[in-house]
This record gives C-alpha cells, sequence and structure tokens, in this order.
C-alpha cells in the first residue's frame, strides 16, 4: 500500500513522541527499538524507514524545543523589567514542587542531561543549542552588560540543575528549599543585571 507524505510525516511524528517519553521516563540506555515501535503501535521492521539509527533518534528528540523555552519566547514584555517578572514566574512554575515530577517527565534538559553527556555528537549538538536558545531568552530579560552572558548561563544552570536535584531526593521539605533557594538565586541574577528595576517593579 503507498502512503501520502503527510501519513508519512505523521507516524514519524508519533514515534517521536513516544520515543521522547520513553527516553524522559527510563533513560536512553532503558528503551530499545522494538519498545519504542510498540509505543507507537508499529513495527520494528518500519524504524528504519524513518530514522537511520536509536542515536538519530536520541538525538531528534533531544532538538525539539522544550516548554521552558517555549514559555519564555512567549513572553509579551516590552521592557527589561517587565520580560523580567514574566520570566520569574515562568521559573516559579518550572521549579514548584508540586510539578517537579510533571515537569521533569516533560523536560529533556532535565531529564536527560546525564544521557546527553554519554551519548554521541548529534545530542550533544542538539542539547548544545537548546541549551543556547534558553540562555538567549535570558539575555533577552537583560539590559546590555559585560555579564549579562554570565548571569544567563547561570540562571539556566539554576533552573535546569535545581529541578534535577530536585527530583533526586525524597524529602518533600528538602526539595521546596531547593526550589525556593534556585528560585531566589534566578531572581536575584536578573536583579543583580537590571539594576533592581524588576524587584520595584514586583513591589
Amino acid at each position: 500500500m503507498r502512503y501520502s507524505a503527510g501519513h508519512k510525516e505523521r507516524t514519524r511524528e508519533r514515534i517521536l513522541g513516544q520515543a521522547g517519553q520513553l527516553f524522559r521516563r527510563l533513560g536512553y540506555t532503558g528503551v530499545g527499538i522494538d519498545q519504542i515501535m510498540a509505543a507507537a503501535h508499529l513495527t520494528r521492521g518500519g524504524f528504519y524507514g524513518y530514522f537511520r539509527s536509536k542515536a538519530a533518534l536520541f538525538a531528534e528528540v533531544i532538538a525539539r524545543e522544550p516548554d521552558l523555552v517555549r514559555r519564555m519566547r512567549a513572553r509579551t514584555g516590552h521592557t527589561t523589567a517587565q520580560l523580567s517578572t514574566e520570566a520569574l514566574e515562568i521559573v516559579a512554575g518550572y521549579l514548584a514542587p508540586e510539578n517537579r515530577e510533571r515537569v521533569g517527565r516533560g523536560c529533556p534538559m532535565a531529564s536527560l542531561s546525564v544521557d546527553v553527556a554519554r551519548a554521541g555528537t548529534g545530542a550533544r549538538r542538539a542539547y548544545e543549542r537548546m541549551l543556547l536558545d534558553l540562555t538567549a531568552e535570558f539575555s533577552r530579560t537583560m539590559p546590555e552588560s559585560p555579564d549579562r552572558e554570565r548571569h544567563a548561563l547561570a540562571s539556566v544552570a539554576l533552573c535546569v540543575g535545581g529541578l534535577i536535584v530536585e527530583r533526586a531526593v525524597d524529602d518533600p521539605l528538602l526539595a521546596a528549599r531547593i526550589g525556593d533557594a534556585c528560585r531566589a538565586g534566578v531572581a536575584e541574577l536578573l536583579e543583580t543585571s537590571d539594576g533592581g528595576r524588576s524587584s520595584r517593579t514586583r513591589r
């Protein structure tokens, strides 16, 4: 049976979606092609019609824009103070204890960083692009200054690293303190970058 280009693209998206869920839940080494294709209701034999290898599929999963980047890009503020306020609201939701498992399962930056570090060049490059995209969004929150990139990179590290550590501890009160500390750290970086204007705006 001959399928349309649209059918092939929808099938490919289905494989990517199922693979992303499985990778985020079980890790790269914990998932095989058979498992991915079964989750997509397809046979293993069809896999190579869509992807060269499991590593290539993993790289494409990593390359997909995460919700944190998407939400930061969707901010509507026109000033650094407005963008800062929106950014802190997004960060608060990202690190909120009640959301940590849901966000962690959905964010490839938080759930797959260790796997990417052990993966091939394609996955690492895709991760790097995602990291730079998020850094650019934090940079957009800050006025031009010599410390702008450093503060943006630190903000990304606090968000992603904070969520990874939150998810790793068993004590919910400790997880909440970690999230609070990381949110405060991002707020301080943004306030330092804009001379405290964002803090005054929120009052």
